[in-house]
């Protein structure tokens, strides 16, 4: 049996059907419990950070004076931690531990349901005495039946059986409508594609064509023409002020410091 938890689950069609031709029961968490029903939080992570904190402390005592922690001393904590916290019996007494399985409400920690994550939603629907009877390997009728919620398939309350007949058609039926509203996208995406290159075209044109007009003859001549005509009216004008003076102005200087560029 693997147990998967509903809030977290992003279920494949391909891979749910080849659990089930493998005789592989997937049972879909109810959500908004994973944090009192998550067997590996129990026991094999545990274990595994305790294991990973004193390998280090056994080590520091033991390397040559002016030595490092290097990558090696970390690669075998690592192994340490995960060779002994993620074994088969860390595992299974996960399961037992938080009563997942075999299914024992008794193991369940209720007050952490009351007072933890999830107290509004999960503590009010949730009925842990009639989650328990549905638990079992051979899944109820209430848990072969699909809830669709949002576009998806939900976990709303009960648990859910993936690997149901119903439930697979149910994933196929949301995955073929996922795809045609996909395909009934994909002309209006194409059309913004082709505009947007249509439109970094014209700007790359427009660029170009304006690059050749500045380099001709033409263009060269008449910017030299403009430059002496504006050197001869400066000439003839003189020597001016660069401000008018205007009888009764007062001109006020701005006393705010300029901020230095970076």
């Amino acid at each position: 049996m693997l147990l998967l938890d509903g809030c977290e689950i992003n279920a494949s069609v391909v891979c749910l059907k080849i659990l089930h031709a493998a005789k592989v029961v997937v049972l879909m968490f109810p959500s908004h419990l994973s944090h009192i029903l998550h067997a590996l939080d129990k026991d094999p992570f545990l274990k595994t950070n305790a294991y990973a904190r004193s390998e280090p402390r056994a080590t520091l005592r033991t390397p040559p004076r002016n030595s490092k922690f290097n990558l090696a001393n970390l690669m075998r904590v690592i192994k340490v931690g995960a060779f002994h916290g993620v074994s088969s019996v860390n595992i299974s007494n996960g399961f037992k531990k938080t009563g997942t399985w075999p299914v024992s409400p008794a193991e369940i920690n209720v007050g952490r349901l009351l007072l933890g994550k999830g107290v509004r939603k999960a503590a009010r629907k949730m009925n842990l005495e009639q989650l328990s009877t549905r638990l079992v390997p051979e899944a109820r009728r209430d848990m072969l039946q699909p809830q669709i919620a949002f576009g998806s398939v939900s976990t709303r309350v009960l648990a859910l059986g993936a690997t149901a007949a119903a439930v697979l058609v149910a994933f196929e039926a949301l995955d073929a409508e996922a795809a045609r509203k996909k395909a009934a996208k994909e002309p209006v995406q194409a059309a913004k594609e082709a505009k947007a290159a249509a439109a970094a075209a014209l700007a790359v044109r427009l660029a170009s064509e304006a690059a050749v007009r500045r380099s001709s003859p033409e263009f060269q001549e008449r910017k030299r023409s403009l430059r002496e005509r504006a050197a001869r009216e400066r000439a003839a004008a003189g020597d001016v002020e660069p401000k008018t003076r205007v009888s009764g102005a007062v001109v006020e200087h701005d006393t705010r410091r300029k901020r230095p560029r970076a």
